[in-house]
């Protein structure tokens, strides 16, 4: 079998020396073993990143305590409501805590992975140079049957990893008071259901307010 070369992977501390993006069909192309592999996805190298990429200890969301700083800028008239970014999967609406709320980009090839043992996890997707491991929130809310959204993609971040999730459409950010939640319905999926603290009422619609705790402690389990 013919040898094929790679490059060795450099780690700085928590920081993956993305070298795809610096000698590789992002960068300059300098890089030795581009020809021999046709696309930096092709090597191994660009695989052991995302292994170890994987293999990192994902931190769940903050307690407020620690965010102490975000809570400042909030104006004393909205001291007590809470800021959702609000978004569409399938027929359904939710809303997801901007605490925790990174980014909000455009669809992005999802690169499968090899091997994967939860269907919930996708596989990884290149967001302004950082692969960053890409969940199905659809099958996690749904079930393994639920199709992939094709819209946007949610980043979020905490204690310095990034995960990100397809949604199919997103609204502005809404601001709303805890005593506005009623109870969550019976016609939302149980499988959702058990993500969501309550529904509250938006521009006609019943959105679905998810517990940000639950939903990331899921969806970092995903990554297993």
């Amino acid at each position: 079998m013919r040898h094929v070369p790679t490059v060795d992977l450099i780690e700085r501390g928590s920081e993956i020396f993305d070298c795809w993006n610096r000698i590789g069909v992002r960068g300059d192309k300098s890089c030795p073993v581009l020809a021999a592999h046709a696309h930096c996805r092709n090597c191994p190298t660009y695989s052991a990143a995302a292994a170890t990429l994987l293999d990192r200890e994902w931190v769940g969301p903050p307690d407020l305590a620690t965010t102490s700083h975000l809570a400042e800028a909030i104006s004393a008239g909205e001291a007590e409501t809470q800021s959702a970014v609000v978004f569409r999967v399938g027929a359904e609406w939710f809303a997801l805590s901007t605490m925790v709320l990174d980014e909000i980009v455009g669809v992005r090839a999802i690169h499968s992975l090899p091997l994967r043992r939860n269907p919930a996890l996708l596989g990884l997707a290149n967001v302004r140079g950082e692969l960053v491991a890409c969940v199905s929130i659809a099958r996690l809310l749904f079930g393994d049957a639920a199709p992939l959204p094709q819209g946007r993609l949610i980043v979020i971040r905490h204690a310095g990893s990034r995960l990100a999730f397809p949604v199919d459409e997103v609204q502005h950010t809404h601001r709303y008071r805890p005593d506005e939640l009623k109870a969550v319905p019976a016609t939302i999926a149980k499988s959702a259901s058990a993500y969501t603290r309550g529904v509250f009422s938006w521009r006609g619609r019943a959105v679905g307010a998810l517990d940000e705790h639950i939903l990331l402690d899921a969806l970092g389990r995903s990554l297993t």
